[in-house]
């Protein structure tokens, strides 16, 4: 019995880290851990040139704006006084597919994303409410 109790309290932490996990929308679980709720990984490793990126909160901080020059927050891709082409959500699964910035340019960040069309707009989901 005393070992029982033992190996519940070892087990209580795995299982809240576990919940918490599965508990996250499907957006913010790509986001953080670049794999979606089934355990999909979303990175192309075989087209990046940059293989060692895990998820868009490598690069891009806890809430989308970790890199000075480049927030990912959706409401500063939209925004026209920050692109002369704004995003809309097509010009974001353009990026997301083809690596394309929203005037039609590669952009060439070596990072290249594979994800279905759920996954892409549960992101999208997500990166609005940043």
């Amino acid at each position: 019995m005393k070992n029982f109790k033992l190996y519940i309290l070892c087990l209580l932490p795995l299982m809240s880290f576990s919940i918490q996990y599965i508990d996250k929308p499907n957006g913010e679980t790509i986001y953080t851990t670049g794999k979606n709720l089934q355990g999909d990984k979303m990175l192309n490793r075989s087209a990046s040139r940059i293989k060692i990126v895990r998820s868009c909160k490598n690069c891009h901080g806890k809430n989308g704006d970790g890199m000075k020059s480049v927030s990912i927050k959706f409401k500063d891709l939209s925004d026209p006084a920050k692109h002369s082409i704004s995003y809309n959500d097509s010009l974001f699964f353009l990026f997301l597919d083809d690596d394309l910035l929203s005037d039609g340019t590669k952009a060439n960040i070596g990072v290249i994303w594979k994800m279905s069309g759920k996954d892409k707009q549960d992101l999208l989901n997500y990166l609005k409410q940043l």
